[in-house]
């Protein structure tokens, strides 16, 4: 199964990160966010990678997702959501991370195409 997700440009420390990704496309719009695919066999070692790529502020996350799940990925927490159950982005949405976060609540988004994402 693959995952398809949305990386952009400025929440990367490290953007070779990138590279462990297959570009599907590449969009330059103040700014470049790239749509990216692979394969679920390769999640275990990919998102923890991702997720150390990440910049530490702002607040950014990055997303990969296929029919059954989605992935969205913090520089400091993993969430697993299974898109066919909306409590689950619910209880996400209203998760509270205060010892992880600094006070800040993680906003989980309902759907990629509610930031401009590609859904």
């Amino acid at each position: 199964m693959k995952y398809t997700g949305c990386i952009i440009e400025e929440s990367l420390s490290d953007k070779s990160i990138v590279n462990e990704f297959e570009i599907i496309e590449e969009i330059n719009d103040d700014g470049i966010m790239w749509v990216v695919e692979t394969d679920e066999s390769r999640l275990d070692d990919i998102l923890p990678k991702l997720q150390s790529a990440m910049v530490e502020a702002p607040i950014w996350y990055c997303d990969l997702k296929c029919d059954d799940y989605h992935y969205i990925i913090y520089n400091d927490k993993i969430f697993k959501v299974n898109r066919d159950c909306g409590e689950q982005y619910e209880k996400q949405r209203n998760t509270d991370s205060k010892e992880v976060f600094r006070n800040v609540n993680y906003q989980m988004p309902l759907g990629q195409s509610d930031y401009g994402l590609v859904n």
